[in-house]
Protein backbone atom coordinates (compact mmCIF):
# COMPACT_ATOMS: atom_id res chain seq x y z
CA UNK A 1 0.00 0.00 0.00
CA UNK A 2 1.08 3.74 -0.55
CA UNK A 3 0.21 6.97 0.16
CA UNK A 4 -0.52 9.43 -2.70
CA UNK A 5 -1.86 13.52 -1.88
CA UNK A 6 -3.65 11.93 1.32
CA UNK A 7 -4.98 8.90 -0.16
CA UNK A 8 -4.50 5.29 0.73
CA UNK A 9 -3.62 2.91 -2.34
CA UNK A 10 -3.98 -0.84 -2.25
CA UNK A 11 -2.26 -2.23 -5.51
CA UNK A 12 -0.97 -5.35 -6.32
CA UNK A 13 2.21 -5.41 -9.38
CA UNK A 14 1.69 -8.56 -11.41
CA UNK A 15 4.41 -10.52 -13.71
CA UNK A 16 7.88 -8.19 -15.38
CA UNK A 17 8.49 -6.77 -18.87
CA UNK A 18 10.26 -3.81 -20.13
CA UNK A 19 7.07 -2.84 -22.07
CA UNK A 20 4.87 -0.33 -20.94
CA UNK A 21 2.73 -1.76 -18.22
CA UNK A 22 -0.70 -2.53 -18.30
CA UNK A 23 -2.93 -0.89 -15.74
CA UNK A 24 -6.18 -2.45 -14.39
CA UNK A 25 -9.32 0.09 -13.37
CA UNK A 26 -12.39 -2.22 -11.87
CA UNK A 27 -15.54 -1.56 -12.31
CA UNK A 28 -17.99 0.62 -9.23
CA UNK A 29 -18.11 -1.64 -5.88
CA UNK A 30 -15.85 -3.94 -6.45
CA UNK A 31 -12.06 -4.34 -5.99
CA UNK A 32 -8.82 -5.15 -8.38
CA UNK A 33 -9.12 -8.72 -6.47
CA UNK A 34 -11.47 -9.96 -9.61
CA UNK A 35 -8.91 -9.24 -11.92
CA UNK A 36 -6.21 -10.73 -10.40
CA UNK A 37 -6.95 -13.97 -12.54
CA UNK A 38 -7.01 -11.94 -15.66
CA UNK A 39 -3.85 -9.90 -14.94
CA UNK A 40 -1.59 -13.30 -14.33
CA UNK A 41 -2.64 -14.46 -17.78
CA UNK A 42 -2.54 -10.84 -19.18
CA UNK A 43 1.08 -10.24 -17.72
CA UNK A 44 2.56 -13.59 -18.95
CA UNK A 45 1.38 -13.55 -22.81
CA UNK A 46 2.26 -9.88 -23.06
CA UNK A 47 5.32 -9.60 -21.25
CA UNK A 48 4.09 -6.56 -19.37
CA UNK A 49 4.25 -5.77 -16.13
CA UNK A 50 0.40 -5.64 -14.99
CA UNK A 51 -0.96 -2.94 -12.08
CA UNK A 52 -3.92 -4.25 -10.35
CA UNK A 53 -5.45 -1.43 -7.92
CA UNK A 54 -8.20 -0.71 -5.43
CA UNK A 55 -9.82 2.79 -7.04
CA UNK A 56 -9.89 5.28 -4.44
CA UNK A 57 -13.65 4.34 -2.07
CA UNK A 58 -12.99 0.59 -2.91
CA UNK A 59 -11.60 -2.48 -1.02
CA UNK A 60 -8.12 -1.17 0.81
CA UNK A 61 -8.66 2.13 -0.64
CA UNK A 62 -9.40 5.43 1.05
CA UNK A 63 -12.31 7.61 0.73
CA UNK A 64 -11.87 10.27 -1.26
CA UNK A 65 -13.14 14.05 -1.20
CA UNK A 66 -14.25 14.49 -5.00
CA UNK A 67 -16.33 16.97 -6.88
CA UNK A 68 -16.45 15.85 -10.17
CA UNK A 69 -15.16 12.49 -12.33
CA UNK A 70 -12.07 14.36 -13.26
CA UNK A 71 -11.07 15.21 -9.95
CA UNK A 72 -11.52 11.33 -9.13
CA UNK A 73 -9.68 10.27 -12.36
CA UNK A 74 -6.67 12.69 -11.50
CA UNK A 75 -6.32 11.13 -8.23
CA UNK A 76 -5.65 8.09 -10.60
CA UNK A 77 -3.16 9.86 -12.77
CA UNK A 78 -1.11 11.18 -9.38
CA UNK A 79 -0.72 7.79 -8.09
CA UNK A 80 0.84 6.45 -11.44
CA UNK A 81 3.10 9.34 -11.39
CA UNK A 82 4.10 8.83 -8.07
CA UNK A 83 5.00 4.86 -8.87
CA UNK A 84 6.85 5.64 -11.80
CA UNK A 85 4.31 5.32 -14.46
CA UNK A 86 4.44 7.15 -17.23
CA UNK A 87 2.78 5.54 -19.96
CA UNK A 88 0.22 2.60 -19.96
CA UNK A 89 -2.16 0.50 -21.42
CA UNK A 90 -5.16 1.07 -19.89
CA UNK A 91 -8.14 -1.34 -18.83
CA UNK A 92 -10.80 -0.03 -17.45
CA UNK A 93 -14.16 -1.79 -16.98
CA UNK A 94 -17.57 -0.05 -16.49
CA UNK A 95 -16.32 3.06 -13.29
CA UNK A 96 -12.34 2.16 -14.69
CA UNK A 97 -13.35 2.73 -18.47
CA UNK A 98 -15.54 6.00 -17.56
CA UNK A 99 -11.39 7.09 -15.67
CA UNK A 100 -10.10 5.66 -18.90
CA UNK A 101 -12.28 8.14 -21.32
CA UNK A 102 -11.00 11.19 -18.75
CA UNK A 103 -7.44 10.04 -18.68
CA UNK A 104 -7.38 9.83 -22.61
CA UNK A 105 -8.49 12.57 -23.30
CA UNK A 106 -6.37 14.74 -20.64
CA UNK A 107 -3.43 13.29 -21.05
CA UNK A 108 -2.82 11.77 -24.49
CA UNK A 109 0.73 10.84 -24.23
CA UNK A 110 0.30 8.31 -20.81
CA UNK A 111 -2.33 6.64 -22.57
CA UNK A 112 -0.54 3.99 -25.37
CA UNK A 113 -3.60 2.12 -25.86
CA UNK A 114 -7.16 2.43 -24.51
CA UNK A 115 -9.18 -0.33 -23.43
CA UNK A 116 -13.07 -0.41 -21.90
CA UNK A 117 -14.95 -2.91 -21.09
CA UNK A 118 -18.63 -2.29 -20.31
CA UNK A 119 -17.63 0.90 -19.57
CA UNK A 120 -19.62 3.58 -18.21
CA UNK A 121 -19.76 7.41 -19.11
CA UNK A 122 -22.31 7.19 -22.20
CA UNK A 123 -25.53 8.59 -20.57
CA UNK A 124 -28.62 6.39 -21.35
CA UNK A 125 -30.98 8.59 -22.45
CA UNK A 126 -34.23 7.00 -21.18
CA UNK A 127 -37.56 7.44 -19.26
CA UNK A 128 -36.48 6.66 -16.05
CA UNK A 129 -33.58 9.40 -16.48
CA UNK A 130 -36.19 11.94 -17.45
CA UNK A 131 -38.55 11.24 -15.01
CA UNK A 132 -35.17 11.32 -12.46
CA UNK A 133 -34.33 14.93 -13.67
CA UNK A 134 -37.79 16.21 -13.80
CA UNK A 135 -38.60 15.01 -9.88
CA UNK A 136 -35.64 16.42 -8.87
CA UNK A 137 -36.56 19.65 -9.87
CA UNK A 138 -40.18 19.13 -8.26
CA UNK A 139 -38.84 17.99 -5.14
CA UNK A 140 -35.76 20.26 -4.59
CA UNK A 141 -37.40 22.08 -2.10
CA UNK A 142 -37.65 18.93 0.18
CA UNK A 143 -35.42 18.15 2.80
CA UNK A 144 -33.18 15.99 1.41
CA UNK A 145 -33.75 12.90 3.65
CA UNK A 146 -37.17 12.96 2.61
CA UNK A 147 -36.13 13.60 -0.88
CA UNK A 148 -33.86 9.98 -1.08
CA UNK A 149 -37.13 8.41 0.02
CA UNK A 150 -39.42 9.50 -2.53
CA UNK A 151 -36.59 8.71 -5.36
CA UNK A 152 -34.60 5.78 -4.20
CA UNK A 153 -36.94 2.98 -5.93
CA UNK A 154 -35.76 4.84 -9.40
CA UNK A 155 -32.22 5.12 -8.41
CA UNK A 156 -29.60 3.06 -10.06
CA UNK A 157 -28.76 0.07 -8.35
CA UNK A 158 -25.26 0.90 -7.64
CA UNK A 159 -26.56 3.77 -6.14
CA UNK A 160 -28.52 1.97 -4.32
CA UNK A 161 -26.45 -0.62 -3.13
CA UNK A 162 -23.50 1.34 -2.09
CA UNK A 163 -25.48 4.54 0.40
CA UNK A 164 -22.11 4.94 2.11
CA UNK A 165 -20.74 6.37 -1.21
CA UNK A 166 -23.45 8.24 -2.70
CA UNK A 167 -21.83 11.27 -2.35
CA UNK A 168 -18.79 9.94 -4.39
CA UNK A 169 -21.39 8.24 -6.55
CA UNK A 170 -22.88 11.16 -7.62
CA UNK A 171 -19.74 13.03 -8.05
CA UNK A 172 -18.42 10.47 -10.89
CA UNK A 173 -21.02 9.72 -12.60
CA UNK A 174 -22.82 13.35 -13.43
CA UNK A 175 -20.78 14.04 -16.39
CA UNK A 176 -22.27 12.54 -19.41
CA UNK A 177 -19.13 12.29 -21.35
CA UNK A 178 -20.36 11.45 -24.55
CA UNK A 179 -19.22 14.57 -25.80
CA UNK A 180 -15.67 13.97 -25.11
CA UNK A 181 -15.25 10.91 -27.12
CA UNK A 182 -14.66 12.50 -30.36
CA UNK A 183 -11.81 14.49 -28.95
CA UNK A 184 -9.82 10.96 -28.03
CA UNK A 185 -7.04 10.23 -30.64
CA UNK A 186 -5.23 6.86 -28.91
CA UNK A 187 -6.09 3.58 -30.20
CA UNK A 188 -8.99 2.15 -28.09
CA UNK A 189 -10.86 -1.35 -28.09
CA UNK A 190 -14.36 -1.18 -26.82
CA UNK A 191 -14.96 -4.69 -25.45
CA UNK A 192 -18.79 -5.48 -24.69
CA UNK A 193 -20.79 -8.14 -22.80
CA UNK A 194 -23.84 -9.23 -25.82
CA UNK A 195 -26.06 -9.95 -22.82
CA UNK A 196 -25.33 -6.50 -20.55
CA UNK A 197 -28.20 -5.58 -19.23
CA UNK A 198 -26.98 -2.45 -16.80
CA UNK A 199 -25.06 -0.56 -20.21
CA UNK A 200 -26.69 -2.34 -23.39
CA UNK A 201 -24.41 -3.57 -26.30
CA UNK A 202 -26.40 -1.03 -28.23
CA UNK A 203 -24.01 1.73 -26.79
CA UNK A 204 -21.02 0.87 -28.50
CA UNK A 205 -22.54 2.58 -31.67
CA UNK A 206 -22.21 5.56 -29.78
CA UNK A 207 -18.25 4.86 -29.21
CA UNK A 208 -17.58 3.59 -32.52
CA UNK A 209 -19.05 6.71 -34.58
CA UNK A 210 -16.97 8.67 -32.23
CA UNK A 211 -14.12 7.38 -31.79
CA UNK A 212 -11.69 7.82 -34.72
CA UNK A 213 -9.47 4.62 -33.88
CA UNK A 214 -11.97 2.41 -32.46
CA UNK A 215 -12.00 -1.56 -32.87
CA UNK A 216 -15.57 -3.16 -30.89
CA UNK A 217 -15.11 -6.85 -29.62
CA UNK A 218 -18.37 -8.47 -28.42
CA UNK A 219 -18.34 -11.14 -26.13
CA UNK A 220 -21.15 -13.25 -26.65
CA UNK A 221 -23.66 -14.46 -24.34
CA UNK A 222 -21.84 -12.24 -21.20
CA UNK A 223 -23.20 -9.77 -19.35
CA UNK A 224 -21.92 -6.52 -17.73
CA UNK A 225 -18.64 -8.43 -16.16
CA UNK A 226 -17.90 -10.13 -19.38
CA UNK A 227 -14.05 -10.70 -17.35
CA UNK A 228 -15.91 -13.01 -15.08
CA UNK A 229 -18.57 -14.63 -16.59
CA UNK A 230 -17.44 -15.14 -20.18
CA UNK A 231 -13.47 -15.80 -18.72
CA UNK A 232 -11.71 -17.62 -21.47
CA UNK A 233 -13.82 -15.28 -24.42
CA UNK A 234 -12.72 -12.55 -22.79
CA UNK A 235 -8.96 -12.63 -22.18
CA UNK A 236 -8.34 -13.94 -25.48
CA UNK A 237 -9.78 -10.42 -26.77
CA UNK A 238 -7.76 -8.67 -24.04
CA UNK A 239 -4.90 -10.16 -25.27
CA UNK A 240 -6.05 -8.78 -29.12
CA UNK A 241 -5.90 -5.92 -27.07
CA UNK A 242 -3.16 -5.49 -26.01
CA UNK A 243 -0.91 -6.69 -28.26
Amino acid sequence: MVAVGGILWKYRVIGQGDKNPLLILHGWGRTGNEWISMAEELSRWSERKVYVVDLPGFGESSLPQVKTIFEYSQLVKNFCKYIGIDRVVLIGHSLGGRIGIVLALQYREFIEKLVLVDPAGVKIRSIKRIVLTILAKIFSWVPQKIRRLLIKPLMDSDSRSTPALEALYRAVVSDDLRKYLKKIYVPTYIVWGEKDAILPLSQTKVYARQIKDCVVRVVWDADHDPHLTKYEQTLAILQEACE
